[in-house]
């Protein structure tokens, strides 16, 4: 599920701060999580999701995506980085929207 409250495989190549799975893992409730940094380069970040469980953010993929969009371009010089952040957050619980929405904000402030 995604911060756009899209489901499934309707998340396929939309954009958002974060986007979570639920299942269950020996019959206990579980979520994985990741969440986007707002200084991250094409922030809010694209994602690459399937019902079946796959999921990926994708930062330079926004014209695959989407052909009308433009190509995304991130050049580095030779002795330049670009430093890409996500958060990464599993918990033994099913986690809500509005636990996923706390993460993000904290992860966005720093903490």
């Amino acid at each position: 599920f995604g911060s756009d409250g899209k489901t499934g495989d309707d998340v396929w190549g939309t954009r958002g701060a974060w986007m979570g799975l639920t299942g269950t893992m020996d019959g206990k409730p579980v979520t994985v999580a990741i969440l986007d940094h707002p200084s991250n380069h094409g922030h809010p970040t694209y994602w690459h999701a399937r019902g079946y469980g796959l999921f990926a953010a994708n930062p330079l993929g926004r014209k695959g995506y989407d052909p009308k969009q433009e190509e995304t371009k991130l050049t580095l010089q030779p002795g330049q980085s670009v430093t890409f952040r996500h958060r990464i957050l599993v918990a033994d619980r099913q986690l809500a929207d509005g636990d996923l929405e706390k993460e993000q904000a904290a992860f966005a402030g720093g903490k």
